[in-house]
């Protein structure tokens, strides 16, 4: 697996009510990929505060550009 077929510019995010679950989806060359799967219970356990930073760095760390300046990590070859 190669670093470009995890890190992306583009996302679909959506709340599937039937496992409870919010869905990322990574999107390379208008292909939704297996989604991260963060379950409603958990990020409830987390409270809101810390649920949203922890949903909202997740997303940020698989933007290659931010990873690099907002996390300062380098780029990582998988």
């Amino acid at each position: 697996m190669k670093a470009e077929d995890v890190f992306t510019n583009e996302f679909a995010i959506q709340f599937d009510e039937d496992s409870k679950s919010l869905l990322i989806f990574t999107v390379h060359q208008g292909r939704l990929d297996p989604p991260i799967r963060l379950r409603l219970d958990t990020l409830t356990e987390m409270g809101a505060a810390v649920a949203s930073k922890w949903v909202g760095e997740t997303i940020l760390l698989l933007i290659p550009e931010m990873r690099e300046k907002l996390f300062q990590l380098e780029q990582i070859t998988l």
